[in-house]
């Protein structure tokens, strides 16, 4: 993510686009953990993680439009919404690597 750095000092519009690209980095990763978790979990284990991640998906999402309510209206709520995201995203990255990973 150090790419991204420079975005996260310039201007709004580049403060926005650095949170989607960290978001979407994330949301990669996430993913591709997810499709490892598919391999190495049994059945039942993958049943009980998929109800897990559809109700992370929804506290997630919840949890960015509250941090950006902070600032609605303002130029800076959609960038709030966007960090929240990845900030989110990245820390269930590392949940569930260290809570599923063999």
């Amino acid at each position: 993510m150090k790419d991204l750095e420079d975005l996260y000092g310039g201007s709004t519009l580049e403060m926005k686009s650095a949170a989607s690209q960290e978001y979407q980095r994330w949301d990669n990763a996430l993913n591709e953990i997810y499709d490892v978790l598919k391999q190495q979990l049994s059945s039942d284990e993958m049943n009980k993680l998929k109800k897990e991640e559809i109700k992370w998906i929804s506290d997630r999402d919840n949890k960015a439009k509250k941090d950006s309510l902070k600032y609605e209206g303002g130029t800076a709520e959609s960038l709030i919404y966007g960090t929240s995201l990845a900030q989110t995203t990245k820390e269930r990255c590392y949940e569930l690597v260290e809570k599923y990973m063999k």
